[in-house]
């Protein structure tokens, strides 16, 4: 019986150790996804910051070519999005 009880302590001992390893494992790999999209993310911001300063530019350099575009594309997303 003492055998039984110490083969069955071993086996939840191995259980154990195997449920912390694949845990370990999880978080590793979520904090590596974590910092990839992190460092997706901050790379993001800057090109959005980039593509403002790009438009600002235009318009200030060309702002009837500028409002020109807005009022087509309003036009145009009231024509897809208006007849609902």
């Amino acid at each position: 019986m003492a055998n039984t009880k110490q083969q069955q302590d071993n086996t939840v001992d191995r259980m154990s150790q195997t449920a912390h390893d694949t845990i370990d494992r999880a978080k590793e790999t979520a904090s590596a996804y974590y910092e990839r999209f992190a460092e997706k993310g901050e790379e993001l911001m800057g090109m959005q910051e980039e593509w403002v300063e790009t438009a600002r530019e235009y318009v200030r350099e060309k702002p009837l070519q500028a409002l020109g575009m807005a009022v087509a594309a309003g036009y145009l997303l009231h024509m897809i999005f208006g007849r609902r």
